[in-house]
């Protein structure tokens, strides 16, 4: 992506997000089209291709079986289903459709869920921005900003850390947001390699446990609760990252493990053999030459993370995440068993 700061970004999004809309219909009264719009009975919508796959979420379909399907056939297999799933009370009364700036749908979930709207989301961010980071002077490491999810990695130049000379890494936030559906948002520490511009996540601690968005409103908070939880985040992870970014910088201190601990953690990281592939290429081809330490696996998972474009975000998020917990752990073999153990930093 071309290079732009967070208040460059901030305007894409008002502009991209300024005329979202959503409404309230009853369940029942919603169907697929044989020319594949969804009807409410009321209204026809055009459907892009995450609303599509809402579709085939809610009525329990095979997601990519549905979408490859002729739009007739998607009439028939949806209004088949989704009305079992009403009969089954698996879905509430009513729903709410979420149509984008083009008035295309683009997702359903159940009413009561607050959402915190994109626009306001940046001026989140904007506003937790510490003393003397405007945001003209705030970089943009990954942005990606889809009709139902908005995903930034932000950074500032006057945050770093250097493991080893020329090796520069800078200090931010990573937000994760879906605008609609019933997961929360999602906050976390941005670690970003200036020389090859790779990068991990970690995750926010306080009293020796994860900090975690909560997910949105359940009937018991409202607007100024989601925006002071997300602006607490937000002020959190701006706080920790230079702690983050200094555990990095131990790494070159502590002995890199072997591959075993790689297989190790596949169940966990969903790592598969192409991927542990990668990550072990990707310590031989480090920009700077290897190091020998812990700072390599960090290095190299974070740049499959980032990287490899055959990757899915699921995968790129699981690798930067792991990355994340690399740079933040410590890890020796027991004795007894072989197997790798993980300790908090």
């Amino acid at each position: 992506m071309v290079a732009i700061n967070l208040s460059e970004l901030g305007d894409q999004i008002r502009q991209q997000y300024s005329n979202v809309t959503s409404y309230v219909v009853p369940t029942t009264d919603l169907a697929l089209t044989e020319n594949g719009k969804l009807s409410t009975g009321k209204n026809e919508y055009l459907l892009t291709a995450e609303g599509r796959q809402n579709l085939a979420q809610k009525s329990c379909s095979p997601v990519d079986f549905f979408c490859r399907l002729d739009t007739d056939v998607q009439a028939v297999l949806f209004n088949r289903l989704f009305k079992q799933q009403i009969d089954k009370c698996k879905l509430p009364i009513d729903l709410r459709i979420y149509l984008n700036q083009h008035n295309q749908f683009v997702g359903l979930d159940k009413p009561g869920l607050l959402r915190i709207r994109p626009i306001k989301l940046i001026e989140l961010l904007e506003n937790s921005l510490p003393k003397n980071f405007p945001p003209e002077k705030v970089g943009i490491g990954q942005a990606n900003l889809l009709p139902t999810r908005i995903q930034i990695s932000c950074f500032s130049p006057q945050i770093t850390t250097e493991p080893r000379e020329g090796d520069i890494l800078n200090g931010g936030v990573d937000i994760l947001h879906h605008t609609c559906g019933d997961v929360g948002t999602q906050v976390h520490c941005y670690l970003r390699r200036l020389v090859c511009e790779n990068g991990s996540i970690a995750h926010l601690c306080g009293e020796n446990r994860q900090l975690r968005a909560r997910r949105l409103n359940n009937g018991r908070f409202d607007e100024d609760d989601m925006y002071e939880q997300i602006s607490r985040l937000l002020q959190e992870a701006w706080t920790q990252v230079g702690e983050k970014l200094e555990a990095v910088k131990r790494l070159t201190e502590k002995e890199r493990v072997s591959p075993e601990f790689l297989q190790q953690q596949r169940t966990r990281f969903s790592l598969n053999e192409g991927i542990i592939s990668a990550i072990e290429l990707a310590i031989r081809d480090d920009e700077l030459g290897e190091t020998g330490t812990q700072f390599d696996l960090f290095n190299a998972i974070s740049r499959v993370a980032t990287h490899r474009e055959t990757l899915t975000f699921r995968q790129r998020r699981m690798l930067s995440r792991m990355a994340g917990e690399v740079s933040q752990q410590d890890a020796h073999r027991c004795e007894s068993c072989g197997n790798w153990i993980i300790r908090e930093n």
